[in-house]
């Protein structure tokens, strides 16, 4: 058990927000490196279900509901946004590892 309880997840890079799940229990929300939770005890042998939801940027639904017709927007905004603008990076970049918090710079 205190093998389990001394290891982390380590989401590498996030961009923006993610919330983390291990085994249907919330092992908490991250939003600055290090991007990084606690497993604790959620962790057991054999096979484990790992849940990480990831919130993407504002600008990013602005740029895609640009390139939608008006009626099919889901934003309604006074912000301007062109199709043709370049995304911004987001979603989990990784890599994912599980890591003991003392071999983690």
């Amino acid at each position: 058990m205190e093998a389990r309880a001394s290891l982390a997840l380590d989401l590498g890079a996030v961009k923006e927000v993610a919330t983390v799940r291990l085994n249907g229990r919330p092992l908490g929300t991250v939003w600055c490196p290090p991007w990084r939770v606690s497993v604790g005890d959620a962790v057991k042998a054999g096979d484990n279900q790992l849940e990480i939801d990831v919130v993407n940027l504002w600008r990013n639904r602005l740029i895609g509901d640009a390139a939608q017709p008006v009626a099919e927007r889901v934003t309604r905004t006074t912000i301007v946004a062109a199709p043709t603008e370049p995304l911004l990076p987001s979603g989990l970049l990784g890599p994912v590892r599980l890591v003991r918090p003392e071999a983690v710079p």
